[in-house]
């Protein structure tokens, strides 16, 4: 209770900046997930920061309408909000609150993401894409999932990520923090929070992730829980030269990324990405596919199939399937290939 009380003294003599998630409808029910770059589990507004909440929720519904950052002074009072979109949407914003003669910190890197658990492909807001210094070109398109993993290390809880992933909940929230490389070497770490929803696109229902990342100066640096196959073995990091590996969600047999450890095979188009085919399976080789994934109920599964390379051409691949315990209700598919020459 008493460092509680510390924190919250420390607070109010030095104002910092609030990030506030707005995932679902603006109805007023938002959360706080980082305070002063310090990563926090959904805080309620309205027991955290009691005497501002509605201030911030007019805030907010400014900040929706106008698209824009908004600062007020007056009063004596200092504020400065700033809004992150991704498409039409607010899925969080920044606040930092202050007396007239003050001057707001530097505001937090932080941006906007999707996650369509559906297709597994993810977009970036303007601001994530600066953050993750992802290519001009790809900016402001969807990737793979597998594409954004192949940037980031993760912690100690990417086991319940795949689970969230595969399961796709309705509701169900999740946060981390994950370090993500730039291609220019720098690196960061970054804490997410997102939440699942439920969303028609393109007259289908969709299961969507919506998120927002903050850079951080703390937090834990856990290494990620190794897959387990379930004969209970580790999966080893090593891969022998030549072949690939490749987590496979089972519900629609699409990649989910990139075995640690293991090369990417560059020759495959698996990005996601404008320039590149589609990732592809031969539809003559699909039977195949479905197959292999049928027969883990018993045992590991093997199969010959032609995958879609980033010149549009059909490369066979020899594959080896095995399960993969996420949990003890959630699995996915191991997929070991080497490409026939």
């Amino acid at each position: 209770m008493a460092d509680k009380i510390v924190r919250q003294e420390e607070h109010a003599r030095s104002p910092q900046w609030l990030l506030i998630e707005t995932f679902g409808e603006l109805d007023g029910n938002y959360t706080i997930v980082d305070w002063g770059g310090h990563p926090k589990e959904f805080l309620s507004l309205d027991k955290s920061v009691k005497g501002a909440a509605a201030k911030i929720r007019q805030a907010v519904t400014v900040v929706a309408r106008t698209r824009e950052p908004l600062t007020a002074v007056g009063a004596g009072r200092h504020v400065e909000v700033y809004p992150h979109f991704v498409g039409d949407r607010l899925h969080g914003v920044q606040v930092w609150s202050g007396t007239e003669d003050q001057v707001a910190p530097p505001r937090p890197r932080a941006g906007a993401w999707d996650i369509n658990l559906t297709t597994l492909t993810a977009l970036g807001s303007a601001e994530w894409a600066d953050l993750a210094d992802i290519p001009e070109e790809h900016r402001g398109m969807e990737r793979s999932l597998a594409n954004m993993f192949a940037q980031v290390q993760t912690d100690e809880r990417e086991l319940i990520a795949m689970k969230r992933i595969i399961a796709a909940v309705p509701g169900t929230t999740h946060q981390g923090v994950w370090t993500v490389y730039r291609r220019d070497g720098a690196s960061f770490r970054s804490h997410f929070s997102c939440r699942i929803y439920e969303s028609l696109i393109d007259q289908l229902q969709h299961r969507v992730a919506r998120g927002i990342s903050q850079e951080i100066s703390v937090g834990a640096t856990g290494e990620p829980q190794p897959l387990v196959l379930l004969e209970h073995r580790l999966l080893e990091a090593d891969t022998p030269v030549g072949e690939y590996r490749a987590l496979i969600n089972l519900r629609n047999l699409r990649l989910i990324r990139w075995v640690h450890g293991s090369p990417i095979p560059e020759e495959i188009a698996w990005r996601g990405i404008e320039g590149e085919p589609a990732p592809a399976v031969h539809p003559d080789d699909r039977p195949v596919m479905v197959e292999m994934a049928r027969g883990l109920a018993k045992s590991s599964t093997t199969g010959k199939m032609r995958v879609r390379g980033v010149d549009g051409s059909w490369i066979t691949i020899s594959a080896r399937a095995s399960l993969v315990a996420i949990d003890q209700e959630t699995t996915a598919a191991l997929l070991k290939f080497t490409m026939d020459c």
